[in-house]
């Protein structure tokens, strides 16, 4: 081997061996707000703005099964669009700058649940049974 190549391989070899920390999400709120506001002009707007409703969607449709798995109701209401979920987070990302750098699910479930709350749950009271003694 060339000393060169051995020199590249030895180097791509040792990378491997630093550890490399992972991101709770793979999209942060950030990358979703910068695709979500992309200019209207841009070569990429068609692209980034069906990225947007895409991951918007799918991460809402990720929350209601889940919710339907735990035998719950979706909290949104069946007539909400795709456009108004888009608005509701693009709405939400804007106001909350600092909380971008979180997980962009993460912000699609803060934003959701801030434009449309889950009913209170009910709390179930238990009386205490007090057995006599014979």
């Amino acid at each position: 081997m060339h000393p060169r190549k051995r020199l590249y391989a030895v180097a791509i070899a040792a990378c491997g061996l630093f550890p490399v920390s992972a991101h709770a999400g793979f999209y942060s709120g950030d990358e979703l707000y910068a695709v979500c506001t992309a200019e209207k002009g841009g070569k990429d707007y068609f692209e980034k703005s069906y990225e947007c409703l895409g991951y918007i969607s799918g991460a809402v449709d990720a929350f209601n099964t889940t919710r339907e798995v735990n035998k719950l109701k979706s909290c949104i209401p069946g007539d909400v669009t795709i456009s108004e979920l888009r608005s509701v987070t693009v709405d939400y990302l804007g106001k909350n700058p600092i909380d971008r750098q979180k997980s962009a699910s993460s912000q699609v479930f803060a934003a959701t649940r801030k434009a449309w709350p889950c009913p209170a749950a009910k709390k179930v009271i238990k009386k205490k049974v007090v057995k006599k003694k014979p």
